[in-house]
């Protein structure tokens, strides 16, 4: 973990007081790579994947066939704060050692990556905040990070 440094604006906060929800997700299309090739080639477990072709069924109950085969590494659910910056130190920290491993990767045809995050905010201002540290991790990688931001909350900051 990235530890606070004292000049920085914005502290680590498991309870970031504009946010009511947050996780970072490597999302990783694999074109037509199988996904449990990708898990082979990362030596990483995913949380999730998606398979073309494949019937799901969604939220709402209607079914659909998933249009892309994606695997996905996500800390939803598994790290406990809402400071997306502990999201990204947790997810930061397994992709790290696997550079070379994503570089190959990123070099197949047909294949797309990045770092996902997930914002759920509960007011208007103080939005998610990253470090240098997180930002040079992703540079090197080759990682680009891209935020989905949903309002909950009104611009008083209740629900």
């Amino acid at each position: 973990m990235i530890k606070n440094i004292q000049s920085r604006l914005t502290p680590i906060s498991h309870e970031y007081p504009s946010c009511d929800e947050c996780y970072a997700s490597l999302l990783i299309y694999t074109g037509n790579t199988h996904p449990n090739e990708i898990s082979i080639h990362l030596e990483l477990e995913p949380t999730s994947i998606n398979i073309k072709g494949d019937e799901i069924i969604t939220l709402s109950g209607k079914k659909r066939y998933a249009k892309n085969s994606y695997w996905m590494l996500s800390s939803e659910n598994l790290v406990n704060s809402k400071d997306i910056r502990e999201h990204l130190d947790w997810l930061l920290h397994k992709l790290g050692p696997k550079s070379s491993n994503i570089a190959k990767l990123q070099a197949l045809e047909n294949i797309s990556m990045g770092i996902d995050c997930t914002w759920r905010s509960l007011n208007w201002h103080g939005g998610p905040t990253l470090w240098p540290e997180q930002m040079k991790i992703m540079a090197n990688l080759g990682l680009e990070c891209s935020f989905d931001i949903y309002f909950v909350g009104n611009e008083d900051g209740n629900l």
